[in-house]
This record gives structure tokens, C-alpha cells and sequence, in this order.
């Protein structure tokens, strides 16, 4: 018999059945997402870790999110084990360093994470290892992930572990930009208004920056700041080369009557 002296304490969520009804009102949403992923939910654990990271729902708590996003890697979430990867290399909310982050990066290249895959590859060419990174990124962009795509387009530019092959390079920014990755869009632009390794063309260079544009907008309309401090600066561009081919065009000889 319990005295009315003393407390009797449950584990949060964790009640019988009988009292299940009445206490679980109680519980708040991340106890019960915590419950379930610690009972080895993948996508729960990942969903978790997404609230934390973004502190949607939640206080933002980066050593939080890497403890659950740590859960999914271990589930086989390889998208999750690079996510892990980047928050250890770049937040310090979680031990191991450069080291560990490589190891997750490749935990989730090998398991067909393409974003791994380009990570992996930022590791190698930190490193100098060109030829393993050309490898790695050319597996990403393979794998269909547009940055992947971009940083391969930057070695065949630039010859770093490849070949140098700027025709190459322009057909993959190409292929970053349509895959909405808006700093392929600008370096292509760029690469044909500038004219210096490329055919100068203004007209594509255009309908580069009026991608890029359009998707500096999205981003804007998003409530992404960044997006519309882009987007301005790039309207401004686009009005100035306007004006410069305006100014360009020879003037329409007079008609004699």
C-alpha cells in the first residue's frame, strides 16, 4: 500500500493501457517521437533529427539532431549518415572532426547517397587527391545530384584530375542549372558573356541569368533573404547588359524619301 506521503513516478509515455488515455494528452510530440525512435524507427529518428537541426517545433538543438540523425545513419538512412557527416565537420555539435565526417561521408557514398558522394569528394580534393575526387564527383552528378554535377563541371574547367574540357564543362553546368542549382546557372552565364574560353554570346548568357533569376525569386518568395538580395542584384545585371546592347545596336540608316 502506497502512503499518501509519497510519489509514485512513471516513465513519460510509457503508462499501461488502463492509464494510457489520460496521461498521453500529457506527452508532448517529441517524447513520443523520441520514444519511438529510440525503439528504432528510422524515419522517426529522422524526422526528429530534422526538428532539432531546423528548430521547427522545437529549440533548435544541433547535438540533439546529430543524436538522432546518428539513430537513422545506424538504420541504414544513408542520406542521413551524410547530413551527420556535414553536422560533425561543420558544427562541432558533434565529436570525431574532419576524420569522422569523411568516415560518414563514405558510409553513405557506399550506400548510394549521391550527396555522399560529393563530399566525399570535397574531402579528397582538400587533400589534393584530384583523381579520386574527378571519381567521386562524377559518381554524384551520375547518381543525378545537380552540385555533384556542378563540381565536376568545375574540374573539367579547371583540368583538375581530368583532362581540361571546357565544351564538356559548359554541357554540365548546363545540366546543374536545369537541375535548378543556381550557381551553375551564374558560372555559365559568366563563362558566355565573358567570352575568354567560350564563343562570346550574350543571348545565352541571358537566359542563364534569367534562370538563375527565377530561381533566386522561388527562393525569395520562400522568405529566403539571401534569395532576394540575389535576385536584385542580378535584376540590376541584367538591366545594365540591356542597356549595353541597346547602346551597341548600330543606329537605322535614315530613309531617303
Amino acid at each position: 500500500m502506497v502512503s499518501f506521503g509519497s510519489r509514485v513516478w512513471f516513465p513519460a509515455c510509457t503508462l499501461s493501457a488502463v492509464l494510457a488515455a489520460s496521461v498521453l494528452a500529457g506527452c508532448s510530440e517529441t517524447s513520443r517521437l523520441n520514444a519511438r525512435c529510440m525503439a528504432g524507427s528510422v524515419p522517426v529518428c529522422t524526422q526528429l533529427g530534422d526538428m532539432y537541426a531546423t528548430g521547427k517545433g522545437v529549440a533548435r538543438d544541433m547535438a540533439r539532431a546529430a543524436l538522432a540523425y546518428e539513430r537513422a545513419c545506424n538504420g541504414g538512412a544513408v542520406d542521413v549518415c551524410n547530413t551527420l557527416g556535414e553536422i560533425v565537420e561543420k558544427t562541432g555539435s558533434a565529436e570525431g572532426g574532419p576524420p569522422r565526417a569523411e568516415q560518414l561521408f563514405q558510409k553513405a557514398c557506399d550506400g548510394g547517397s549521391s550527396p555522399g558522394c560529393l563530399n566525399l569528394g570535397l574531402a579528397a580534393a582538400a587533400r589534393e587527391d584530384k583523381a579520386r575526387a574527378f571519381a567521386l564527383f562524377e559518381r554524384s552528378c551520375n547518381g543525378g545530384w545537380a552540385p555533384g554535377c556542378h563540381q565536376l563541371a568545375v574540374t573539367y574547367e579547371q583540368g583538375e584530375g581530368v583532362t581540361k574540357d571546357v565544351a564538356k564543362a559548359v554541357t554540365l553546368y548546363t545540366q546543374a542549372c536545369d537541375g535548378e542549382h543556381v550557381e551553375s546557372c551564374v558560372v555559365a552565364a559568366n563563362l558566355f558573356l565573358a567570352g575568354d574560353v567560350v564563343t562570346k554570346d550574350t543571348v545565352v548568357a541571358v537566359r542563364f541569368y534569367g534562370k538563375a533569376l527565377q530561381l533566386y525569386d522561388d527562393w525569395c518568395v520562400a522568405g529566403n533573404e539571401a534569395g532576394c538580395t540575389e535576385r536584385d542584384r542580378l535584376r540590376t545585371r541584367l538591366a545594365i547588359i540591356s542597356a549595353g546592347q541597346a547602346t551597341a545596336q548600330p543606329a537605322m540608316p535614315a530613309v531617303i524619301k
